[in-house]
Formats: C-alpha cells, structure tokens, sequence
C-alpha cells in the first residue's frame, strides 16, 4: 500500500484529532506509507466534490477512510433553534406560531436529509474517481447508525465500530479483519466482526511538524481549541450514552507524560491556548487520580498559560484536585447532573451520589474557581413525576447557592434516544418504540418520539420551557456542542463575545448567552406551586 486519504465529513468546526491519531498511529510503523486529510468541515458546501475530487487524483490513495461524527437533528438543547420548533408545533396554543414552526420545521428537516445525502456522496464519488481504493468509514455518527449508513454506501466499504488504529493497520498490511469489530456489505449482504480490538495507548503521540505537512488545513484551528485525548473507554452505564458501546467499558490510559507533551507541542509550535479533553470523561474514577494529577502537575511545572476543559464530574473532585484543576487552568465546566432527583439519576444508571456533585462544587469554590458551570438536566427522563421535578429546581439552587447564581448555568437537555443504548432497549421492551424502526427516518410523529418527553408531564414541560424562550430575546445559534470555555485568557466575557471564540464551537452561546435555563427552571417552579396551592 503507497497511500491513504483521510477525510473528515462536514459538521461544525471542531479539530478532527481522531483522523491525526489515526494518520499518526499509521505513520510511527509505516514511514513509507505518503498520508493526507482532507477536512471538508472547510471547504465551502458548493466546493466540497471538487475538493474531495482533486485531493483524490491528487493523493491516487489505496484506502480512503471517512470520519463521520455529527448525524442529528432536532438536538435535545436549548442552544439549538430546531428544539424550539419542535416544542412549538407540539405545545403552543397559538396556531400562527405553530404554522411558523412547522414551516421552520420542514426546512430543518431538508437540511439534516441534505446533509445525510451529501455525506454519503462523497464516498460514491471516491468509489468513481478511485474505483481501485478500499473505503472505510467510522466515527460517532457512523458508529450509532452503522445498519442504516452501511446500506447506502457503496458495495465493500468496510465500516469500523469504535476506535479504528488496529484495524486500519490490517488493511494497510493486507490482514484480514479478524477480531475486529465492523459492518460491510458483499453480494447484497450485510456481514459484521464481531470482536473488537483495542489500540496500546503507551506509545499514541502526535508528531505536529508531520500532522502540518499531511494536513494543510491545520492553520484554521491552530489558535482555536485542540482535542487532546488521555484516556479511552466509560466505565459507567448511563442509560442514554453511546460512550461504552463505542469505545469499550474498560478504561485505558495514555501515560501523563505523552499527553503533557502533546499540549506543549501544540501550545510552542502552533500558539495553542485552548484545550478540549475528548475522553468520555476526564475523571473516570479513583483509579484516573494519579494520571490526571500527573497532567496537571506537568502543565504547572511546564508553565503552559492554557485553558482547558472537558467532561468532568464534580462528583470526583476532591479538595486537592480542585486546586490543581484551577492552577493548571481549568476553564468554563459542563456537568451532566441529568436530575435533581437520585431516583431518576439510579434509574438512570448514572453512578453518581448528588451530595458528592455538590461537594465537588464547594471544592471548586474553596479553590478559587470563577469559570463558569453549565448543569445539563434532562428534563422529563424515565420516573420522572412532579416531585423529582422539584427536586431538579431545588438542585439548582444548591449549586447557584455555592458558586453563586451569576455563574451557574442550567441548560435544558431532552434524552435523545440513540440506537445501542439501555434507554433503546428500555423503550423498545415498554412498546414505546416499535421493533425495527429506523432512527434516520424522522416524520412528525418519530420525532415526538425520539425527543423523549413522554405523556404525562411532556405538556407541562413544554408550557414552561416556551413561556421562558419566548420571554427571552435572541439570535438561535443552531445545532451546538456542549463544549464552553471561559473567558479569561481573552479578558472578555464568553456570554458577550461573539468573534473571539470563546466558546469552543460558539457551544450552547444562546443558553448562556440568555440563561434561559435558569427561567425555564423557574418557570417550572412558579407553575408546580401554581397547581399546588390550586
């Protein structure tokens, strides 16, 4: 094999670190092999063919591997416009705004079939202009729809489930796919591996002066937010998160030192000051301490003025560890409370007790904390009832109590139900959802259901989330990413600075932005006292 071409599907603008690893992973045992990606995220929609088309003749590769990672619409935020239009047509009294909603609706829904259309174009075209090469394909969206993508792909295009370096590695040295965990089609049938390697992390590091010469497109995100990955693997059960499925459930770590050393290189060489943690969580348990602390300590020792972030549970926050998180440079915070109640969280399989969430905050506090924390709720999750619905407002108020309300920021999640996970299952088992529909076929009534906001508080909720976005006033920033960031290294406020990029992704700008949350909450609770004392 002479060549491979890396090339990173269309979604919003975030650094592609799965295709370096890859390119890296590759390179480190086959120096010889000329690499290149293509990221089409950008390249303008009415370019994209043409890019892909040149690149290809450009590069002439034996195996071109897609990354797919952003298949959704209707995204169950408050940051995303097509929520609102969602709650609009479904829950409004008023018949010309759910006219408008749904006229919104239909364009919505073009753009996410258009998109799906487009993407898979692109493998159709390498299949012409290199009808010699392999095509593989994976990635998070590829990942959660791999039965229904794999089918309109073309013949012999071999789709990865989880993470991919092994098995790229065997096509590249003519081995078969044995152990490997992957879906294609042959004469008309789908055929699957059932195992499922997992890449040695001891050694996984980025060569950046190489990664620059593969990828030419490096300079839009050398001074914007770089995904760094410490760990792979979730060793928890969360009913809703495709994390396990794809990534395996034991953790493994890559070691502090090569992790410390990817942000420096990136920090001297590119004037990186942004970084995104991509592992399911950054904390995933006691037994991650001693390699998180490492990486702190060595960004201290290293003096790198960064700032970083990613999914953390407060819940694993010791006092210590809450001093190291804000010297080393700890940014804006999500946290996935999910509920305020600890029966909807156990029912959920969430592993978390809310007193140790609350203690993590107090700890972040104590240590001089002043970012920002988003609290992603998910409203109306299985065993939700009036009163854990309380429970999640008076959650709420702890949280704001601790770190004051001026920087705690509730952002209103919806349980998008995602093929592969025990919320599918769950839901297939109770008859809500019916044996063998297809998740990418979205119709007014699949809709309704895959945004999970069931009878018989669905109505409630939706009265009180659109009397708080209706009183709220601003621009819909459409589908985002949860990924915040502070201000502080810009010395602006990331709620008021639109061109910085403060935000990685501009995330969830419009919630924090308008803390609609906060009033969607209130909202809620005027109402539930409203009907109590009635």
């Amino acid at each position: 094999m002479n060549s491979i071409l890396y090339i990173f599907l269309p979604c919003k603008q975030i650094y592609p670190v799965g295709c370096t690893y890859l390119a890296e992973y590759v390179h480190r045992r086959h120096p010889e092999i000329r690499q290149r990606i293509l990221d089409l995220s950008q390249v303008p929609p009415g370019e994209r063919a043409r890019a892909v088309r040149e690149t290809a003749e450009a590069v002439r590769p034996d195996l071109v591997c897609f990354s797919w990672r952003d298949i959704q619409i209707f995204s169950p935020h408050e940051g995303d416009a097509s929520l609102e239009q969602a709650f609009t047509f479904y829950y409004s009294n008023n018949p010309l705004k759910k006219i408008a909603a749904s006229l919104s609706g239909v364009k919505s829904l073009y753009r996410y079939y258009s998109g799906i259309r487009a993407s898979l174009a692109h493998a159709w075209l390498i299949r012409k202009t290199c009808p010699d090469a392999q095509i593989m394909i994976g990635g998070g969206a590829f990942g959660a729809f791999a039965d229904q993508l794999i089918e309109k792909l073309p013949e012999g295009t071999i789709g990865i489930l989880g993470e991919g370096e092994e098995a790229i590695l065997k096509i590249v040295e003519g081995k078969p796919l044995d152990g490997e965990r992957f879906i294609a089609r042959r004469d008309g049938k789908t055929i699957k591996g059932l195992g499922q390697s997992y890449t040695d992390l001891s050694t996984l590091s980025v060569d950046l002066p190489y990664i620059a010469s593969i990828f030419p497109q490096y300079q839009a995100y050398a001074h914007d937010c770089i995904g760094v990955q410490s760990k792979r693997g979730c060793p928890y059960d969360c009913a809703f998160c495709l994390y396990p499925y794809l990534e395996g459930k034991s953790v493994r770590y890559r070691p502090a030192v090569l992790v410390a050393q990817d942000i420096a290189e990136h920090y001297r060489q590119w004037g990186t000051r942004r970084f995104w943690f991509t592992d399911a969580q950054f904390i995933t348990g006691k037994a991650a301490y001693p390699q998180c602390t490492e990486i702190m300590e060595r960004i201290i020792a290293g003096k790198l003025e960064i700032e970083w972030s990613g999914y953390i549970r407060t819940s694993l926050i010791t006092a210590d560890f809450a001093r190291l998180m804000v010297r080393s440079g700890v940014g804006d915070l999500e946290v996935a409370i999910t509920s305020g109640s600890q029966e909807v969280l156990n029912g959920l399989h969430m592993g978390f007790m809310l007193d140790r969430l609350y203690d993590g905050c107090r700890y972040l506090a104590e240590a001089g904390f002043t970012g920002k924390i988003i609290l992603n709720y998910s409203l109306n999750a299985p065993d939700e009832t009036e009163a854990t619905l309380r429970d999640s407002i008076e959650s709420y108020k702890k949280v704001a109590a601790i770190l004051g309300e001026d920087r705690v920021f509730p952002m209103m999640f919806f349980l998008g139900i995602q093929p592969n996970t025990d919320l599918e299952h769950r839901l297939l088992e109770e008859g809500y959802l019916t044996s063998g529909y297809n998740p990418l076929m979205l119709t007014p009534t699949s809709i309704r259901k895959l945004l999970y906001n069931p009878a018989p508080l669905n109505k409630l909720i939706g009265k009180a989330c659109l009397a708080a976005w209706n009183r709220k006033q601003g621009p819909r920033t459409g589908s985002r990413d949860p990924r915040p960031w502070s201000g502080a290294l810009a010395g602006s406020s990331p709620a008021l600075d639109r061109g910085g990029g403060t935000y990685a992704d501009q995330n969830l700008l419009r919630g924090v932005e308008l803390n609609s949350g906060r009033d969607v909450l209130l909202t809620l609770d005027e109402i539930l006292n409203s009907r109590k004392s009635a």
